[in-house]
C-alpha cells in the first residue's frame, strides 16, 4: 500500500490533482489506514499513471474515467501514440544505491515504486533491476555494502515484483505456469522476474519459490493443471543432477506439459542431455517470443 505522497511521485500527478480527480471523477477509491490517511493499492498507481499519460496526449479525463483497464491500455498503445519521455533508467539505479548507502528503506521503496510506474516490465528488468542487482552483488562482494544493505534492497525488489505479479494475476486469462527452483537453488530473484514477464503477458502465475524437490513441483503442477513449468538454474553445481530431476517432473506431468529452464546456470546446458519436452530459455527476449506463440 502506498501513501498519497508516494503515489504523486510515482505517477507525476500533484497531490492536489489526485484529490481533485478522486473527488470529482472517483478515478480510484483509496482505502484508509489506521490513522485515517489515504493509502493506495499497486493497481491504483498503475491506473493513475495510465490516466496521466492519456491526458498528456489530449484525451479528456472525463471520458477516460469511463474506460476500464483493457480499454485504457489499448488507447495508450494505438498506432502512432507517443510515449512521454521518462527519466533515464540509470537514475533509478543510482537513487536506489544511494538509498542503500544511507540505509534508507523509505527512499529505496520510493525509487522502486517510481520505476515500476514509469517503465514496462521488460524495461524495468533490462534497465533497472538487472543492473541494480549486478551492482549490488559487486558492492557486497567487495565489502562496500554490508549484508544488511544488500538484504534491504533485494527484499524490497522481491516485495515489489510480488506486488506486480499479484496485480496482473487479478486479470489473468491465459494458462497456468508454475515457477520454482530445484533443491539447493536458493536464488529466486531471476525466477521472480520471469514470473513477472509471464504475468504481464496474461498468464496465471503459480510461484512456488526456491529449493523444492522435483516430485513436489510435479505434484503441484499436476493439481494446478499447469500448461508449463518454469525452472531457474543459477549454480553450476546444480547442472549435473538437472537431467534426472527434470525427468521426474516430465514423467509425472506427461508429454503435453513442457518444462522451460532459464537462469544464468542454464545458458551453457546442452539441450540434447535433457529429457524430451525440456527447453532452455537463455534470454528474456526469447522468453517473450516463446510466450507470444503459446496457444491462447
Amino acid at each position: 500500500m502506498y501513501s498519497i505522497k508516494a503515489v504523486a511521485q510515482a505517477t507525476g500527478l500533484t497531490v492536489e490533482t489526485l484529490r481533485a480527480w478522486e473527488r470529482r471523477y472517483r478515478v480510484v477509491v483509496p482505502q484508509r489506514d489506521d490513522l485515517g490517511r489515504r493509502v493506495y493499492r499497486p493497481e491504483d498507481v498503475l491506473r493513475l499513471r495510465r490516466l496521466r499519460e492519456a491526458t498528456e496526449r489530449g484525451h479528456p479525463i472525463g471520458r477516460l474515467v469511463q474506460m476500464d483497464e483493457p480499454g485504457l491500455i489499448e488507447l495508450l498503445h494505438e498506432p502512432g501514440a507517443q510515449t512521454p519521455p521518462v527519466a533515464a533508467p540509470s537514475a533509478f539505479v543510482q537513487r536506489i544505491l544511494e538509498a542503500a548507502e544511507r540505509y534508507s528503506s523509505a527512499s529505496c521503496e520510493q525509487a522502486l515504486t517510481l520505476a515500476i510506474s514509469l517503465l514496462s516490465p521488460a524495461r524495468l528488468i533490462d534497465d533497472v533491476l538487472e543492473p541494480l542487482l549486478r551492482e549490488l552483488g559487486e558492492r557486497w562482494h567487495s565489502g562496500q555494502f554490508s549484508i544488511a544493505q544488500e538484504r534491504m534492497v533485494s527484499t524490497s525488489v522481491r516485495k515489489h515484483i510480488g506486488l506486480i505479479v499479484e496485480t496482473y494475476d487479478r486479470t489473468a486469462r491465459r494458462q497456468s505456469i508454475v515457477f520454482a527452483t530445484l533443491p539447493g537453488e536458493r536464488h529466486e530473484l531471476g525466477l521472480l522476474m520471469s514470473a513477472m514477464i509471464c504475468a504481464s503477458h496474461g498468464f496465471k502465475v503459480h510461484y512456488l519459490g526456491p529449493d523444492l524437490p522435483a516430485a513436489e513441483i510435479a505434484r503441484y503442477s499436476r493439481e494446478a493443471d499447469a500448461a508449463l513449468v518454469a525452472i531457474s538454474v543459477i549454480l553450476p553445481e546444480s547442472v549435473p543432477a538437472l537431467a534426472s530431476q527434470l525427468a521426474v517432473i516430465r514423467a509425472a506431468l506427461g508429454p503435453d506439459v513442457p518444462v522451460w529452464i532459464g537462469g544464468q546456470g542454464a545458458r551453457g546446458i546442452d539441450e540434447a542431455t535433457l529429457p524430451p519436452g525440456c527447453l532452455v530459455i537463455r534470454y528474456r527476449a526469447e522468453l517473450e517470443q516463446r510466450l507470444d506463440i503459446l496457444p491462447r
